[in-house]
């Protein structure tokens, strides 16, 4: 990563340009402690976990105001770092409600780090943002506010650009039952 690069205006470094640089700068040896100390499966699991805390603090702070999933992910991630996610159902329930939902985020910003790919293997590199994703979703199926009602969300990175994929896929499962 180059530091001394850094496009923009003063207030653009002191906004989102900060944030990304940041988790760039500090997700790598977040990932690579992990896997010093745990198994692949148990850091992915700490990722999740530890992006489920920052959401779980970051919502005391944000209200997201959309209804829907995807525009409930997409607010999220413009919050974080200016990206963006596109997705498609996978399975739907007899009555047509979605299941199995996959989210594509086709500009990752945890798996590259200065338009440069970061390489991971044996880890869901950027399963950090499985976390905040079935943190959000859960959360607002608890307030009761969403479009679609659901009672919970389980999410798995499923793919992973920094782990040899072509793009990052995060899995939800969506739950219909109290």
């Amino acid at each position: 990563m180059n530091l001394e690069y850094s496009p923009g205006t003063p207030e653009d470094l002191f906004g989102k340009k900060v944030r990304l640089l940041v988790a760039q700068m500090t997700y790598p040896e977040l990932v690579n402690f992990l896997l010093l100390h745990r198994t692949p499966e148990q850091a992915e699991e700490d990722l999740r976990d530890v992006a489920k805390g920052i959401c779980k603090s970051l919502l005391k702070l944000w209200k997201p105001k959309s209804r829907t999933v995807t525009g409930l992910i997409n607010e999220l991630l413009k919050v974080i770092w200016n990206g963006k996610i596109k997705h498609k159902i996978i399975e739907r329930t007899p009555d047509g409600r979605p299941i199995k939902v996959h989210f594509y985020d086709l500009d990752c910003k945890l798996c590259k780090s200065e338009g440069e790919v970061l390489e991971a293997e044996g880890i869901s590199y950027c399963a950090a943002v499985g976390g905040f994703i079935e943190e959000l979703l859960n959360f607002k199926a608890k307030e009761g506010t969403m479009k679609l009602n659901y009672k919970s969300v389980k999410t798995k990175t499923i793919s992973s650009k920094a782990s040899g994929g072509d793009l990052c896929i995060h899995e939800c499962i969506f739950n219909y039952e109290g």
